[in-house]
């Protein structure tokens, strides 16, 4: 089995000579031993079983990605600076700064709302372009705590938001334009510029290759073959690092990180965070997740009614994307992660050779129901008219949000590498 590089547009096959340890690779999707291609930069090797991304190459590996996070910063900067977003309706006006998405629930006393939002539209995602500055400049200084800091970025990738939060802006003008004047600051544009290079910031970044340059991969004391997996060769993989140790080492000697053969109750641990998901998914779509105050007159809207709503106002796209995100999604995402876990009690020539990849889908899909909830702050900071109109979020604004939460960590706990184990008591081993 081999891995193959990918140049955009085609696959380019390589080798199967086993070259030494210092150039295999073990995927942590489907633990199958490859050796890695030659490539350069602009290409990138995946797993020749199940497709996952295994190591890259890109141009300039320390400038782009200073640049793009400096610059992302530098905008973030701007973002909190100046006027955001104005609106004006029936001669009042009312102007939103980009903080005020958190700050506004916060006085509300929605507390644990505000600081979900806070976190996931600022907070994380300017620790991620800081995190991305140190390790790049590390390179060429030698920075302390590298190791630590490159553990962090990882962690705190999915759940940085920005590109969630554009959309639910987008859906929040599609709400208002019909009934206000809406006008773009300054800052509505930096927030934009904002979101790309963040996103940018990532995709010209790989994690095999930045802990290579942080330090050099351990060779593992058991030999590795290409072709079979670390489970039949008593090999694990540091899901931080990407080195491949033996079963009997427990911890990696590269990023100091506790290594098991499978994340311990993996299955187990998946399907309570399931269940839970569950059970608030009902009372999150049944109870408000915004109320709107007008002329002294209380509306309360569920996800369903103004889904309701916005269709039988002809904002047909609006109420598909939501619609698909809110309702959908987190359906579809808590009954296939259910088949997932069922999948993996059943002999391996019962399972569905392309599971991995749903789980993939699924796993990053899954994120974009927080656009409701972001929706809600948006329209709470922003339609602030005192009788004449005021927005204010839901009890359901809350509990939806920890569903998407749920499902996320539900995806996070669950072990890929179950899907492609042979025998299935063999995957509970936590060693």
């Amino acid at each position: 089995m081999t891995a193959s590089a990918i140049p955009a547009t085609s696959a380019l096959p390589s080798t199967a000579a086993d070259s030494g340890p210092a150039e295999l690779t073990l995927c942590r999707h489907c633990d199958l031993v490859q050796q890695l291609p030659s490539i350069v930069p602009g290409e990138e090797a995946c797993c020749s079983r199940c497709g996952h991304h295994l190591d890259a190459r890109h141009h300039q590996p320390v400038l782009r990605p200073v640049l793009y996070a400096g610059s992302a910063l530098f905008m973030l900067l701007l973002a909190n600076l100046f006027p955001f977003v104005s609106m004006f309706a029936a001669g009042n006006s009312n102007e939103m700064n980009f903080f005020d998405t958190s700050s506004v629930l916060f006085t509300e006393h929605h507390q644990w709302l505000a600081v979900l939002i806070w976190l996931f539209i600022q907070a994380v995602p300017a620790a991620c372009m800081c995190a991305i500055l140190y390790l790049k400049l590390g390179m060429l200084y030698a920075l302390p705590a590298r190791t630590w800091v490159a553990r962090v970025l990882y962690m705190l990738k999915p759940w940085s938001m920005v590109d969630i939060f554009l959309m639910g802006l987008i859906i929040s003008f599609v709400k208002l334009v019909a009934d206000a004047d809406i006008s773009l600051g300054p800052s509505f544009w930096a927030f934009c510029l904002f979101c790309l290079l963040h996103l940018r910031a990532f995709q010209v970044i790989d994690r095999r290759e930045l802990w290579s340059k942080i330090a050099p991969c351990p060779t593992p004391q058991v030999a590795a073959h290409a072709g079979k997996t670390g489970l039949q060769q008593n090999l694990k993989l540091c899901q931080v690092c990407t080195a491949i140790i033996p079963i009997t080492q427990t911890h990696c000697s590269r990023c100091h990180t506790k290594v098991r053969l499978r994340q311990r109750s993996s299955v187990q641990n998946t399907m309570a965070l399931l269940i839970a998901a569950t059970l608030l998914y009902i009372p999150a779509n049944l109870m408000p997740i915004m109320r709107t105050v007008s002329f002294g007159e209380t509306i309360d809207s569920t996800i369903i009614s103004g889904l309701v709503l916005m269709w039988q106002d002809g904002a047909y796209p609006v109420a598909i994307i939501i619609l698909i995100a809110s309702v959908i999604v987190p359906v579809v995402k808590i009954l296939i992660m259910f088949w997932l876990c069922y999948l993996t009690t059943l002999p391996l020539s019962q399972r569905r050779q392309y599971s991995t990849q749903i789980y993939r889908w699924v796993d990053w899909v899954g994120r974009w129901s927080m656009v409701d909830v972001l929706v809600v702050a948006i329209m709470a900071a922003l339609v602030r008219f005192d009788l004449l109109m005021s927005v204010y979020p839901g009890a359901g604004a809350l509990v939806f949000a920890t569903v998407v939460i749920l499902t996320m960590l539900a995806a996070l706990s669950f072990d890929p590498r179950l899907l492609w184990d042979p025998i299935p008591e063999q995957t509970g081993s936590s060693s």
